[in-house]
């Protein structure tokens, strides 16, 4: 994973899931719910309990478009 491909994702404001590297997923229904710090390396994802988690980009393995908002959805 990379920070531009995080940026591309809250760009578009669709739902995402980021898969880490312990197996653990963050959801991420729209942009109001992360934060990506213009020079950090972390995101910041909150649940709909207020909930904040702090993750490492190195600890990231993955990001899921809902089937909805894949970039390939017609």
């Amino acid at each position: 994973m990379n920070r531009s491909e995080i940026e591309a994702a809250i760009e578009r404001n669709v739902a995402f899931t980021l898969r880490m590297a312990d197996g653990h997923e963050y959801h991420v229904p729209h942009r109001d719910y992360i934060f990506l710090p213009p020079k950090g390396h972390f995101v910041i994802v909150a649940d709909d309990q207020e909930h904040a988690f702090y993750l490492p980009l190195l600890t990231m393995t993955g990001l899921i478009y809902s089937k909805a908002a894949a970039p390939d959805a017609k």
